[in-house]
């Protein structure tokens, strides 16, 4: 199965231990365009506000690109900001290209409580608490 890993840029850490297991189980893993430079969000704020809507743009495109190729989308939602399973705003687009592409979508561990959980919830997610066996 080709997979397209999402999750908020806190958790780009866990990606390679995520992407090699996922491999070796025989998957084709894909990751997003910021995934190797966790800074460039920073540099380009730095640039000024036209430089950062340039990275936001080039970043959902290229969602968009490899969840259109991918069969499922797999997101690792953790523990950030005391919020467990936290899904951002930008996670939450990226589910819906997801959804709307009729894409299988994985979900690491439970959606949050709050005011997403709806809208998560609608696109029908599995939820796999870890075990990547339930990707399939």
């Amino acid at each position: 199965m080709n997979i397209h890993i999402i999750s908020s840029k806190s958790f780009y850490d866990r990606f390679p231990s995520k992407k090699l297991a996922l491999e070796k189980m025989g998957h084709k893993v894909t990751l997003p365009h910021t995934a190797d430079a966790p800074d460039i969000e920073v540099e380009a704020w730095n640039n000024g506000v036209e430089a950062h809507a340039r990275l936001v743009r080039e970043c959902f495109e290229d969602s968009e690109n490899k969840i259109a190729k991918a069969d499922a989308v797999y997101l690792l939602n953790l523990k950030k900001h005391g919020v467990n399973g936290y899904v951002g705003g930008a996670t939450l687009i990226e589910l819906y290209i997801a959804y709307r592409n009729g894409k299988k979508i994985f979900l690491e561990n439970d959606a949050p409580k709050g005011s997403m959980y709806d809208e998560i919830m609608g696109f029908m997610p599995t939820v796999i608490h870890g075990d990547l066996t339930k990707i399939k």
